[in-house]
């Protein structure tokens, strides 16, 4: 290594001595006589320099080289077999002012504090212009979490294999799931704020020893799991179809086992591009592209379980659903909207329970990195089976809509500021119980919620 950057360096210092502090030389061909000045016969010979010349300049020369092994000796050699390494990172911090409804009931109705919603650190090892393998660690601290640190998880961690088949690649390993990567990218494009509908939970509060529910949302999948999944793309139409575990990447060691089943989820989306740009799915610059989505996309997951239940428990269901979703996107707005239902059906009592929502939000862009944003989430619990089902039906268990809206600034490529604000109405209308003894309030108005959030996106 010293050899070859020291003669590089000499290359270039002699180059320099010559243009520099050369003598050119003439020679006569007849008598072979040499003259430093030009003359009718001579014939040019070429630059030329001292000994001593060269001698003090290759000095200098040593010096320089040592120098720069000096400077090269302060980084770290990185080896790999990939072709080529790609790092990056995606951070969502942010600062939450929570007031609930009626859940504390000693007086701890309020919270505030700073949250670290999304801390992703992502490496790429491609093997060629296209095929790699990623991964990705994901790590979270929210204000609603049940936990009092950072959990740390592999988000994605798979081998992608470009066009396997025509127009379709693979993932394999712990991969996107066919949805909620899709409505990220490409209509709901603030995930720092909130999660699209159908990872979502409305609002989760403390028990503070009340008999019911901590939580009101769908919560009916989340965006990577163990598995396999195929992508195609095409001018016109797009599709995602995947078999995984079924109960994400974050399940724990309860709910993500397959001791007492062989039953796996398999999980679809099929999109059509109106405007015959459906290769660039997921890559669309919101700002300058223009595109028109339809897309119909579902699961069925036989066999699930939850993170409380263990191997053989009597309360594992299958949960089938679909739903249907349209966006349009061009330089001034985007809208989008969906329609989803759920039915998860308990196997040992055949009891089920139903979720229909819809969903509607919009961008307006009224100025160069400036964005106005809005969405509506309206959720419908439904039950049957079982002896309490026409009760939580009358009394609108489950039920729930929220409203969010903000403002977002693009600082640069790499920082975005949101300011925003969420409002949650829990519909349930059953009295709460502390300690057995029935309360004023009904236990909806506990999980009623109002957000203000200052959040900042970093990607790099």
């Amino acid at each position: 290594m010293k050899k070859v950057a020291l003669s590089a360096l000499a290359a270039v210092v002699i180059s320099g001595v010559a243009s520099a502090d050369a003598l050119t030389l003439y020679s006569d061909p007849k008598t072979g006589q040499v003259f430093t000045t030009p003359g009718e016969g001579r014939v040019e010979m070429g630059d030329f320099v001292s000994a001593k010349e060269v001698d003090m300049q290759m000095r200098d020369l040593e010096s320089k080289g040592s120098e720069y092994q000096d400077k090269m000796s302060k980084y770290v050699n990185v080896k790999s077999k990939a072709k080529t390494l790609e790092f990056s990172g995606t951070h969502y911090f942010g600062l939450s002012s929570n007031s609930y409804g009626e859940q504390n009931w000693n007086g701890g109705d309020k919270s505030t504090g700073f949250e670290l919603r999304r801390n992703y650190l992502q490496a790429k090892a491609y093997f060629n212009d296209k095929d790699y393998f990623r991964v990705t660690m994901d790590t979270t601290k929210e204000l609603e979490s049940t936990t009092s640190y950072a959990n740390m998880y592999v988000k994605y961690a798979y081998l992608y294999l470009d066009k396997v088949l025509p127009y379709t690649g693979v993932e394999i390993g712990i991969a996107h799931r066919p949805w909620i990567d899709y409505e990220e990218h490409n209509a709901w494009n603030y995930r720092s704020i909130n999660k699209v509908i159908l990872e979502d939970k409305f609002s989760t509060a403390a028990t503070g020893g009340l008999t019911t529910t901590t939580s009101v949302g769908p919560d009916v999948l989340n965006s990577a799991d163990l598995g396999v999944n195929f992508q195609t793309k095409t001018p016109y139409v797009s599709s995602e179809l995947g078999l995984f575990n079924g109960e994400g990447y974050h399940a724990d060691k309860n709910a993500n086992n397959q001791q007492n089943s062989s039953n796996l989820s398999f999980e679809w989306r099929l999109t059509g591009h109106l405007l015959g740009n459906g290769e660039q799915v997921g890559k669309y610059k919101l700002e300058k592209d223009t595109y028109a989505n339809i897309s119909f996309a579902g699961l069925s997951s036989n066999n699930h379980k939850d993170n409380s239940q263990t191997v053989n428990d009597a309360a594992e269901y299958d949960r089938n659903a679909y739903w249907f979703h349209f966006v349009y996107n061009q330089p001034e707005f985007l809208i989008a909207a969906q329609y989803d239902v759920s039915k998860d059906k308990v196997q040992d009592t055949g009891a089920e329970t139903k979720l229909k929502m819809w969903s509607v939000n919009g961008e307006i862009r009224p100025a160069q990195d400036w964005t106005v944003l809005a969405r509506y989430d309206s959720l419908k619990t439904e039950y049957s089976g079982s002896a309490s089902a026409a009760t939580k039906n009358d009394t609108n268990v489950g039920d729930a809509t929220q409203f969010i809206y903000g403002v977002a600034y693009h600082y640069n490529k790499n920082v975005k500021f949101i300011a925003s604000g969420k409002t949650v109405n829990a519909k349930d209308e059953t009295v709460a119980k502390i300690n057995g003894v029935n309360q004023s309030y009904a236990v909806g108005d506990q999980l009623d919620k109002q957000s203000w959030m200052l959040t900042t996106e970093v990607e790099w």
